[in-house]
């Protein structure tokens, strides 16, 4: 019985130290690039800065954050804009390329951003107290 007790308590511990080590489980992330690890670009701006020679090549780093974090897309900066002969955009079509650009809320892309945290809580709570009563009826005999 007691080598039970103790392939229990073994299963309990593998369990508790995967949940401690994988904080991240089950959080939805999203593709962004940065330079300083603060402020967060789509592939999309990254390109632009680098055509109008904000920034060179090696500037940026891919990085995955959740999905609510700010990621800045790319701008309506028309091409071309001093040749006559480049196609003017009416305010209409301005108006629908910036809307196009722009990211999702929060609260619109995820309803429950710490729902992943409370089911991991609820699971540790419930092996401490699974780990309690094996332990205190262990001392009985």
């Amino acid at each position: 019985m007691g080598n039970f007790h103790e392939g229990i308590t073994s299963a309990v511990i593998l369990i508790l130290l995967v949940l401690l080590v994988s904080p991240g489980l089950g959080m939805e992330t999203k593709t962004a690039y940065t330079r300083d690890g603060i402020h967060f670009v789509s592939k999309e701006r990254v390109e632009e800065n680098i055509r109008y020679e904000y920034a060179r090549p090696g500037d940026y780093r891919e990085v995955q954050v959740p999905l609510d974090t700010i990621v800045i897309g790319a701008s309506s900066i028309l091409e071309n804009i001093s040749l006559p002969e480049a196609k003017k955009e009416t305010p209409a079509e301005i108006n629908l390329s910036s809307e196009s650009n722009k990211t999702i809320p929060a609260s619109a892309s995820n309803k429950y951003p710490y729902a992943s945290l409370s089911i991991g809580l609820l699971i540790v709570g419930g092996l401490v107290f699974f780990l309690a009563s094996v332990f205190s009826g262990h001392n009985r005999r």
